[in-house]
């Protein structure tokens, strides 16, 4: 959709004394809004829809903790297209955290470790997603299907990582999965409390 007021155009058009100049100008500013919209992959009017979901992740690590992940999405997309991956050590992602990678489809390789800080094994889950900047994001994608598939990272790196903080305009509890850019336009900020 764009923005349209041609009808309002045609009225102002046909007034005397400059109506047809001023009617000039307002069809420049409708062409450049709905121009720019286009090419920022928003929408002037409204929240686009989600984009097509991808069809998959690969997911490849080398034994020691290092693991590189792919997005595969053959959907017809549209320039400006951002990908996310999230990463959980629990099939859920109650609290994953979000690897923004921008209009590529590869992340760089990231080392996870295989124990927690008590030297516990932890497996990794991992999902992936779209968002156009004006859209919503797309419905999350799990490597390995509909129930995660879990990863052993292998090595011998041990920590326990902090809790994830989520992204974009997602509540900062990072428990709000899949939100990419955000769900909503403005999330409302927190008192700031000082420190004495």
């Amino acid at each position: 959709m764009s923005l349209s007021i041609g009808r309002y155009i045609g009225l102002i058009r046909r007034q005397p004394y400059g109506g047809r100049y001023l009617a000039q100008a307002l069809q420049k500013l409708q062409d450049g809004i709905n121009n720019l919209g286009q090419n920022l992959s928003a929408d002037p009017t409204q929240t686009l829809p989600p984009p097509n979901s991808i069809q998959g992740l690969t997911v490849k690590t080398n034994g020691t903790g290092l693991v590189h992940v792919t997005v595969n999405d053959q959907t017809e997309i549209r320039r400006g297209i951002h990908y996310f991956v999230e990463m959980a050590n629990e099939p859920s992602f109650a609290q994953p955290h979000v690897v923004h990678l921008g209009t590529s489809r590869s992340m760089l390789p990231v080392v996870l470790p295989a124990m927690d800080d008590t030297g516990k094994p932890q497996n990794w889950y991992f999902r992936g997603y779209s968002q156009l900047p004006g859209s919503s994001p797309s419905a999350p994608i799990r490597f390995g299907g509909e129930i995660a598939k879990a990863v052993n990272v292998g090595g011998t790196q041990q920590m326990t990582l902090l809790p994830s903080t989520g992204s974009g305009t997602a509540p900062a509890n990072g428990q709000a999965a899949g939100q990419g850019f955000g769900k909503v336009l403005i999330r409302p900020g927190s008192p700031v409390v000082k420190k004495a």
